[in-house]
C-alpha cells in the first residue's frame, strides 16, 4: 500500500557540523529563508529554511559525525546525492558561487535547446544543480 501523504511537499534534510557555514551557502547565497529551529539534547540542533512550500533542515550535530560526505559532481557516487533548483539567473549565481569560494563542478551550458544547467556544491558533500529554462 502506497503511503497516505497530508502534505504533498518534500521535505529535505542535511547533517553538518559546521551550521554557520551551511547557512552561508543555503541562505545567504540561494536565498532560503530562515523559518526557526529546533534542539534536540543530546543530539544537535534543526535549523528550518524554507524554499517556497519546501522546508529544508540543517541538523547541526553537537558532536562531530564519524564520516563527511564526499564533495563533487552528483555523477561521482551513488545515493541522494542533489537538489535541483530552477532559477532565473543562473550565470550570476554560478559566478557569485565561485567568487565566495564554492565549488563547480559543472560550468553552466545548455542540457538542450532552452534549458540551461549547472552545478555548484556547499564544499560539505551537497551539490546543487541549477537549471534555467527559456535561457
Amino acid at each position: 500500500m502506497p503511503a497516505k501523504l497530508t502534505k504533498f511537499v518534500l521535505d529535505i534534510g542535511m547533517v553538518t557540523d559546521d551550521a554557520p557555514a551551511a547557512l552561508a551557502f543555503f541562505r545567504d547565497l540561494l536565498g532560503f529563508t530562515e523559518a526557526g529551529s529546533v534542539p534536540f539534547p543530546g543530539v544537535g540542533t534543526v535549523r528550518r529554511l524554507s524554499c517556497g512550500e519546501t522546508t529544508f533542515r540543517i541538523l547541526e550535530l553537537e558532536r562531530a559525525a564519524p564520516a563527511q560526505a564526499h564533495a563533487g559532481a552528483f555523477t561521482d557516487q551513488t545515493g541522494l546525492r542533489y537538489l535541483t533548483l530552477e532559477v532565473a539567473n543562473l550565470d550570476e549565481l554560478v559566478a557569485e558561487a565561485v567568487g565566495a569560494g564554492y565549488p563547480n563542478p559543472v560550468p553552466p551550458r545548455e542540457l538542450r535547446p532552452g534549458v540551461r544547467v549547472a552545478q555548484i556544491g556547499d564544499g560539505r558533500g551537497i551539490t546543487v544543480e541549477l537549471m534555467q529554462i527559456g535561457a
